[in-house]
């Protein structure tokens, strides 16, 4: 599976080399191969919707106001991921590392949440839109810069190499990074999350409201297409999509 991940990010990065080569790296291609990554990297650093918000806006300014002068010492996506790294790192600083024992207590004991959906089609986008939170809640448990090396692996798909060249670090470092994250994600999701586990003991404030739409079938059905459990992979086809890149482009425009 790991050999599946870096052929696809070499097949992107030939295609972002002929790209560059063409002399064609405008702001509208760069909003359309990045935008939805660099916005769930900030949804999922931050937790806040609308640090979010502010912290892909600020990426934004600084690569639309470096790619003038951009001499491709690194690919393009190594570069715009250094940004995003020195810009979201800064803020998930500002907030609280969560131990997996407090997300525990917290995903169990709060009271179920009530929908405040009018139809069945609002209660859907409604579960969708609550399991999403908890994601991006349960990704806090892991601190800035492993929670990004493990979001630029196995989200953004990078190979280990360019992981390394964010994060700072060595290949091996960059491989010890993803794994220590992957180990300690895994092990919570196991046992708090019907969307990776659907038979396992999920107890969460959600749960009942995520089996009356039958959410974990989606990830079922996924999974048998990539044959492999990648929660918060999946979860980008499947839960909210944001891209608030193409949101500043076209204020912009």
């Amino acid at each position: 599976m790991e050999a599946a991940t870096d052929a696809r990010h070499r097949a992107a990065v030939t295609s972002e080399d002929a790209t560059r080569r063409q002399g064609d790296i405008t702001p509208q291609a760069v909003v359309s191969r990045y935008g939805r990554l660099v916005s769930s990297l900030c949804r999922r650093m931050t937790r806040d919707e609308e640090a979010a918000r502010e912290a892909a806006q600020e990426v934004w300014v600084a690569v639309l106001g470096g790619l003038g002068g951009f001499r491709g010492d690194s690919s393009l996506s190594t570069w715009i991921y250094s940004i995003t790294r020195r810009v979201v790192v800064r803020y998930a600083q500002a907030q609280r590392t969560y131990s997996t024992r407090f997300l525990s207590d917290f995903f169990e004991r709060e009271g179920e949440p009530q929908s405040p959906a009018k139809s069945d089609v609002e209660h859907e986008v409604w579960v969708r839109s609550m399991c999403d939170q908890c994601l991006c809640g349960i990704a806090q448990c892991l601190e800035p810069d492993v929670r990004l090396g493990y979001l630029l692996r196995d989200v953004a798909e990078l190979d280990y190499a360019e992981v390394a060249q964010v994060l700072e670090v060595s290949p091996e470092a960059a491989r010890q990074i993803v794994s220590r994250a992957r180990r300690r994600l895994n092990h919570f999701l196991n046992g708090h999350c019907s969307l990776a586990n659907p038979s396992g003991p999920c107890r969460c404030r959600m749960h009942r409201h995520v089996a009356a739409v039958d959410l974990p079938a989606e990830y079922r059905r996924l999974r048998r297409t990539v044959g492999r459990v990648r929660v918060f992979k999946e979860s980008e086809q499947i839960l909210p999509a944001r891209n608030y890149w193409h949101e500043l482009s076209q204020t912009c425009a």
